[in-house]
């Protein structure tokens, strides 16, 4: 078994105590442990930022890297330390503002240049900017938060009468369609519970929730955008299938053996035991076909590339003709 790398045990330490401390500050907002805590995420993300300059000496990583992990830890002094002289606090705003300023700067950099990088799609290109600044799978999501939220506004703003690309669609099907247009009613909803249940909950507090609301809306729209604008293709010999941004694979389609439906099963325990190790690109509702594959593939999901596998659940509106085009 892989044992984890050093650098990762420290962010999950990291990531456990701010939770800890989060969810301390929420129950006892003056707890004396507070302080304690604030100043242990303090210590680790210097050692982390020690590391992380250690391995830029070295041509490990670029140094733009630093950027952002030194203005956390500047911010986090001048708010674990409010009783710094007057000269330490100027040096200390001075250069958080600079650290921020230079971050700006390069991040509108990398989202004008992201357009001219390699790769087919946009979430793509923007990763590939982005990891001049943040970790490869941080940039990853970055890129495809940024590119499901823009289309979902675009949807909204008139992007759902644009007719779906050639293809195979898997959105027509979905459940995901008919629950779209109930979607917008969750916000009104969740502001009148969270008035009646947690009226007495911090307001900070209140409006988080409400804009996770909000923003949990928008992703399933932009999903549900990405599903449509995306469909799968069968093109030049290649199979390239989707599902929406979350995932996506090509492969041959001379490496397909078979693609048909599920069978019946008896109960939910077989049917959990059949799909064991095959990887899904689908969209609730639609109907499914099971593709069996000469030579294992590795589905691209949210965080890069999954295990190898040699079995892909598959949504798709017609069936026969997908099947028809793979020749099965």
């Amino acid at each position: 078994m892989r044992r984890p790398r050093p650098a990762a045990l420290l962010w999950g330490l990291f990531a456990g105590l701010g939770l800890a401390g989060a969810g301390l500050r929420l129950r006892a907002p003056h707890a004396p442990a507070l302080p304690w805590i604030g100043g242990a995420l303090l210590v680790l993300l210097a050692f982390r930022l020690s590391a992380m300059a250690l391995d830029w000496r070295r041509g490990r990583l670029p140094g733009t890297r630093l950027l952002l992990p030194g203005l956390l830890l500047a911010e986090g002094l001048g708010l674990a330390l409010p009783g710094l002289s007057a000269p330490a606090a100027k040096v200390r705003l001075g250069i958080a503002l600079a650290l921020e300023a230079l971050l700006l700067v390069l991040a509108l950099r990398a989202w004008r240049t992201a357009r001219f990088g390699p790769g087919a799609w946009p979430e793509d290109r923007i990763a590939a900017a982005f990891e001049a600044l943040v970790p490869p799978r941080a940039a990853r999501l970055m890129a495809l938060e940024l590119v499901m939220l823009g289309g979902a506004l675009r949807f909204l703003l008139g992007g759902f009468r644009d007719p779906a690309p050639e293809g195979f669609s898997h959105h027509r099907e979905s459940a995901l369609r008919s629950f779209l247009p109930a979607l917008p009613l969750l916000i009104p909803g969740d502001v009148l519970l969270m008035k009646a249940l947690f009226s007495g909950m911090p307001a900070w507090a209140r409006w988080t929730l409400h804009g996770s609301t909000v923003y949990a809306v928008l992703w399933l729209v932009g999903l549900y955008a990405s599903i449509k604008a995306r469909p799968h293709q069968v093109q030049d010999g290649e199979v390239r299938l989707h599902q929406g941004l979350v995932k996506s694979v090509a492969f041959p389609a001379a490496s397909v053996r078979s693609a048909a439906p599920l069978p019946d099963f008896d109960d939910d325990w077989a049917r959990h035991a059949h799909l064991k190790g095959v990887s899904r690109l689908v969209a609730k509702g639609a109907p499914l076909l099971e593709l069996a594959l000469a030579a294992p593939v590795r589905v691209d999901g949210m965080l890069g590339a999954g295990r190898p596998t040699q079995r892909l659940l598959v949504s798709v509106d017609d069936p026969a003709a997908f099947r028809a085009a793979l020749g099965c």
